[in-house]
């Protein structure tokens, strides 16, 4: 029987059969035959064929034209049935996740864009604001000084800010400043409006903005959209770097209250004389309305308005009272306060109160030096110095007391330098005698390069020690006057580099062979030069150098020679150098050098700063005590230390040398020119130097250095010694005592001879050769033969040269004994020089002296022996009543009686072979005027008559 197709059930079951088609096809219900496996093509065909479906079953009963396509979609009714069907939800969602793309992808590259100029995000601390740098001595109990240049600031913890100047700040910048992400989006929103409507010109910033503003560096300040996007930018990380009080605290420490003022801290002193945490309600609230303006809301504020910053510190306490800070009856309390009148005046300079205000700028020039210029300037630090107020103490008022007697010889400075020998700290330092002066007050002679003269002196006997095998403090120098090669004479009417030894000392002498122990302590010229010379100019200096007159570390100081000093263009060092003639040091270094002697030759880091610390207290430059470097040999620096320290050698009185069992040994030092004084020494714990001169540097000093330098010094050491037990320099275990040279010359106006038979040797000390003869024989100066009758008396030196030259260390000395030849310079019959001298009397205790110098036989002056012409009264010779001449011609000098009295006036002359001769006169002095003028005459070897007016007296 057939069976129907329609059947339902029969063909039910046929169907599902067929849907179980072997292969890779699949029947549908439908009777539609699709693949069970698709490539991708046929996957994309498909669904463009469901698309284009779809898309012909929309179209139905539309419009054919496309336009009227548009309008029938755009109906009401037709866009809601859209949008809330299959496909309107499917775009929608499409839509919206390409927009959410599309914004993702446009913010990150906003943000891409414009955080590649912002600088990296690093801190808080308001440390490219600047800030104070500030000092205290070396208890860290007081504050020396408070530097700052454009920003007085001083960061601080935020436990020592006041609750009432954050409650007050938070209360008048950002209410909500506990509550935003760093920024506020109705802030941003008002300020826009207003900006963009005419409003107040607003910049709805929240403090953490702000504080972006402030504390990141080359941030423009500029109302810009772009500006703005950065600033968000940032204070959204600042937000997530930090907590909310880390931020306020910084913006505290950053906000500018003043022209200067930033932060907090230096708010509250400048204004009210307190620490931030200290401030009261009122006091606070009138702080927290500054930083909007500083310019008309400060007190110090170029448009300083008073009823402005009155308005807003009340407008601040009302909200600090609606925000519970405080209460209704506090802030009224607040209100009745006149906080203004307890504002502060500002003081006049940065320098105002500043206490041991040289040290300080001894101490800030070492931290500029050892820091980075951007460390240095970032400021905000609090430097422990090594100053010992005592001792600052006591130096300032030896200088104090001390300028007077400085101004009645012509100067008007002094510094004054000492330094703890056993770790090279500075304790205390005066670089002038008033540093409010306003025209050099602030010179800080301490630091600035001077030629020092004498006081250089034991850098030559100590290099002469350390780089010869023959040399100790018994071996001999001769200070005779004659010719040294390296040494040109520089006697300006000798011409220029002629040549020739024109080395003096202030007493015009040359006591002969003198052993280094009599020729430091009586501060002879000769040997020093030959000193120099023998080892080596600069070798030398280098050994200068090296004990701490350069600074290694910061590459400063240094014994320098200048072909033009006021321009500061150095120039070769000459033997000149030896006695600090034309070559400069600084006070400081040479204190520090003298330190180095002190330690037998250990050479340890100078230092006028302790610790150097941030605002949170971390470490940024520490002291710490150093072994040093042994940089000569410790015999040459004992040696040289104990010949410093022998009174008996010394020309200064034993009241210098010796106090409560302390041996000071000590140098002074006259520069050849008479413009500057040196008094240098040491004991085992202090060093110490003073200088003396006039600010210009160009004023030739009277009298005595010593009259001026002495006080000082002795004063101060006396006194930094007072309740210090004596310790003992230790001696090197290589010095030797052996048998010395006898020196029974007198050699210096304090000194005691004859010289000790035994003294110190170096541990590799070679005895010289040399005759053994106590002969002595008298030698002509000129000819370096024996003398003769002819031979003038000038000329004449009597010499042991055989005991002298057992211990000789002078190559220039011609030691020969041997020699029978005889002084061939001098005849009997020569013609000596001839003077005559004329007085005039110019009223009131003034007097002229006209002396006329003609030649002899030989020139008046030569390249080995400069011409020389003296005036003397009863004696003495006058103030500049010495010089050195070239030729003869007429020469005056003035001189100021201060007797009345009758007194000789002798000039006397000397020429290239030491021919002298002689004019006297007797002249009445007087402080009255004369009723006429009268003159006073003579000549030379020539027999006169008195007259009336004119008078002639034989010489």
């Amino acid at each position: 029987m057939a069976t129907s197709k329609k059947d339902p059930d029969l063909s039910g079951k046929r169907r599902s059969v067929k849907r179980r088609v072997k292969g890779n096809k699949f029947v549908t219900k439908s009777g539609k035959t699709i693949k069970l496996n698709r490539t991708l093509s046929e996957k994309s065909k498909a669904r463009r064929d469901a698309k284009a479906l779809r898309k012909a079953e929309r179209l139905k009963g539309m419009p054919k034209g496309r336009f009227k396509r548009i309008l029938f979609r755009m109906h009401p009714k037709q866009l809601y049935k859209y949008w809330f069907s299959r496909d309107g939800a499917y775009m929608a969602l499409k839509l919206t996740g390409i927009g959410f793309a599309v914004g993702f992808l446009f913010l990150a590259g906003l943000f891409a864009y414009f955080r590649k100029d912002l600088p990296n995000l690093r801190d808080i601390s308001g440390n490219n604001i600047g800030g104070s740098i500030r000092y205290y001595d070396r208890t860290e109990k007081v504050l020396l000084w408070e530097d700052y240049d454009q920003v007085k600031r001083v960061p601080v913890e935020s436990e020592n800010i006041s609750d009432n100047l954050k409650n007050a700040t938070i209360a008048v910048e950002d209410r909500d400043f506990y509550k935003h992400n760093g920024f506020n989006v109705k802030g941003i929103s008002r300020a826009a409006w207003n900006n963009a409507f005419g409003g107040s010109t607003q910049g709805g910033s929240t403090i953490t903005q702000q504080l972006v503003k402030l504390t990141t560096e080359g941030f423009s300040t500029d109302k810009t959209i772009t500006r703005k996007i950065k600033e968000l930018i940032l204070a959204v990380e600042f937000e997530r770097s930090y907590s909310k009080d880390e931020i306020l605290a910084g913006y505290l420490n950053s906000a500018p209250y003043g022209p200067i003022e930033y932060g907090a801290e230096i708010a509250a002193r400048t204004y009210f004389h307190k620490s931030a945490k200290d401030l009261t309600i009122d006091e606070a609230a009138l702080l927290a309305s500054i930083p909007k303006s500083p310019p008309v809301y400060s007190p110090y504020g170029p448009a300083f308005d008073k009823e402005e910053l009155l308005g807003r510190q009340g407008y601040t306490l009302d909200v600090m009272a609606e925000e519970g800070y405080i209460t209704n009856e506090e802030r009224d309390e607040a209100k009745k306060i006149d906080t203004v009148a307890k504002v502060q005046p500002r003081t006049p300079t940065k320098y105002t109160g500043i206490i041991a205000p040289y040290f300080v700028l001894a101490a800030k020039a070492q931290l500029e030096s050892d820091l980075t210029e951007a460390s240095y300037k970032r400021g905000g630090w609090k430097v422990i110095t090594t100053v010992d107020l005592n001792l600052q103490k006591i130096a300032e008022e030896e200088v104090s007391s001390g300028i007077a007697q400085v101004q009645r010889q012509r100067g008007d400075s002094a510094a004054f330098v000492a330094e703890d020998v056993t770790n090279g700290q500075v304790v205390a330092l005066v670089g002038g005698a008033d540093f409010n002066n306003e025209e050099y007050g602030k010179n800080n002679f301490a630091q600035l390069p001077l030629p020092p003269g004498s006081s250089f002196k034991p850098y030559d006997y100590l290099s002469l020690i350390e780089h010869t095998e023959n040399a100790g403090a018994g071996s001999v120098l001769y200070d005779t006057q004659g010719p040294l090669d390296g040494y040109p004479c520089t006697i300006k009417t000798l011409g220029i580099n002629k040549g020739g030894n024109c080395l003096q000392d202030y007493d015009f002498r040359y006591p002969g062979a003198l052993t280094l122990r009599y020729s430091l302590g009586g501060s002879r010229n000769v040997p020093a030069v030959k000193a120099m010379l023998i080892v080596g100019v600069d070798k030398t200096i280098e050994t200068a150098n090296k004990l701490g007159l350069y600074d290694d570390a910061r590459q400063t100081g240094g014994y320098k020679c200048y072909d033009n000093f006021e321009e500061r263009i150095e120039g070769p060092c000459y033997g000149s150098s030896a006695i600090g003639d034309g070559a400069y040091v600084h006070l400081d270094k040479h204190v520090h050098a003298y330190s180095t002697i002190s330690r037998n030759g250990n050479k340890i880091p100078q230092t006028y700063i302790l610790r150097a610390e941030d605002s949170r207290g971390k470490k940024l430059y520490e002291w710490e005590p150093s072994a040093g470097e042994q940089v000569v040999r410790p015999d040459s620096a004992y040696i040289v230390a104990d010949i410093m320290s022998d009174p008996r050698a010394s020309y200064m009185s034993r009241k210098s040398h010796d106090y409560k069992g302390w041996d000071f040994s000590l140098k002074t030092g006259t520069t050849n020119d008479g413009k500057d004084g040196w008094l240098m020494g040491f004991s085992t714990k202090y060093a110490a130097g003073v200088w003396v001169g006039h600010h210009t540097n160009q004023v030739k000093l009277s009298g005595f250095m010593e009259t001026m330098t002495q006080p000082i010094w002795t004063n101060f050491m006396q006194r930094a010694h007072d309740n210090i037990e004596p310790i003992a320099r230790p001696r090197p275990a290589g010095v030797q005592t052996l048998p010395a040279y006898v020196v029974r010359n007198h050699v210096g106006v304090s000194s005691i001879e004859p010289s000790p038979s035994t003294d110190l040797f170096p541990s590799w000390y070679k005895k010289p050769g040399g005759g053994s003869s106590d002969e002595k024989i008298k030698k002509d100066k000129v000819s370096q033969k024996r003398a003769t009758e002819c031979t003038p008396p000038l000329a004449v030196e009597e010499v042991s040269q055989g005991d002298a030259a057992q211990y000789s260390s002078d190559p220039f000395y011609n030691s020969n004994t041997n020699s029978e030849d005889k002084d061939d310079v001098h005849k009997c019959e020569d013609v000596k020089p001839a003077v005559s001298l004329t007085a005039i009397d110019n009223g009131g205790g003034s007097y002229t002296f006209d002396v006329s110098v003609s030649a002899g036989t030989h020139p008046i002056s030569s390249d080995k022996f400069a011409g020389r012409l003296t005036v003397s009264i009863d004696g003495n010779v006058i103030a500049n009543g010495a010089k050195d001449i070239g030729a003869p011609g007429i020469y005056q000098f003035s001189y100021t009686s201060t007797l009345n009295s009758n007194a000789t006036v002798t000039a006397t002359v000397t020429d290239s072979v030491l021919y002298e001769a002689q004019a006297s006169i007797d002249v009445d002095f007087e402080t009255t005027p004369p009723p006429a003028t009268t003159f006073f005459r003579t000549f030379s070897n020539q027999p006169v008559v008195a007259r009336t007016n004119i008078t002639y007296t034989t010489v």
